[in-house]
């Protein structure tokens, strides 16, 4: 007996300005027998900008297994199914990686098909150097400060997404952690209004507190960390840790601190201090 089974096929769609699509996308899209969407609303007006009639069907992050069960079904029975995403390639922070995973467990070809990424289109006008570069995509509510303080030693340049909510949140902790790193802050990309504000956090932080923060999701691009070229001697950094203590850290935390601020190791920003105190 031979199985015919359909293929799952990756479209991505464009970010915001509806002539970002690739022509293999669109015909993939007339072709296929079903579209999975995140938002079915936003996927119907780019089927109809381009006189698409396929059917649509809901598939997002609160969909039950039952209906991404019920899309593999589809496919094993024969059926092409196109997954599109809110924007941008499907699979890179949001639900469409479950369905991929359960396909591939079935044996079902996944066919990814090229087009819009915001995370790509932020980093190749940013500037830094990117012979590498690290995706981690929207961070946690919870332990913020834990994430933000694990990136700080990254060397390359690192891509995150944010939500107008959240923003001036995350640039408070970046401020906190690495005031001195260069960031792009990219926002709306490709539409009319598309904003690329370039600066370290606080000179961001200034720039958008003022502004309308209810709508435009964020790509943030932190550049390369740089060693400095100077180190701070013992009195300074002993000055700097009972700032740090007169301001509640305690020792260990504002010696941290210095550490993620400076480059230098927690050993010697400790050994450094303990000297000083004792030439006192």
């Amino acid at each position: 007996m031979i199985l015919i089974r359909g293929k799952l096929l990756i479209c991505p769609t464009p970010l915001g300005n509806l002539e970002d699509i690739t022509l293999r996308v669109l015909r993939v899209l007339r072709e296929a027998d079903l579209i999975a969407a995140e938002d079915t609303r936003r996927t119907r007006k780019l089927l109809g900008y381009y006189e698409i009639h396929t059917p649509v069907i809901s598939y997002h992050q609160h969909s039950s297994p039952q209906q991404r069960d019920r899309l593999v079904e589809m496919v094993l029975a024969g059926k092409n199914l196109a997954l599109v995403s809110d924007a941008g390639t499907p699979g890179i922070s949001d639900p469409g990686q479950e369905l991929v995973a359960s396909c591939l467990a079935q044996g079902i070809e996944v066919d990814p098909l090229p087009g819009p990424c915001a995370a790509i289109t932020a980093v190749s006008a940013s500037g830094f150097p990117l012979a590498s570069f690290t995706y981690h995509g929207f961070l946690p509510r919870k332990g913020l400060e834990k994430v933000v303080a694990s990136l700080t030693r990254i060397e390359h340049p690192v891509v995150l997404y944010e939500s107008p909510r959240r923003i001036l949140r995350l640039l408070e902790s970046l401020n906190s952690y690495m005031p001195e790193r260069e960031l792009l802050l990219a926002r709306e990309l490709t539409k009319v209004h598309q904003q690329m504000l370039r600066g370290k956090p606080a000179e961001l932080l200034e720039q958008i507190s003022a502004e309308n923060l209810e709508r435009g999701e964020f790509t943030i691009v932190l550049g390369p960390w740089q060693q400095p070229a100077l180190q701070p001697d013992g009195e300074r950094l002993l000055a700097t840790v009972e700032d740090y203590i007169a301001q509640g850290l305690s020792t260990r935390d504002a010696v941290t601190r210095i550490s993620i601020e400076t480059g230098l190791p927690r050993k010697q920003v400790y050994n450094a201090v303990n000297k000083k105190k004792q030439d006192r």
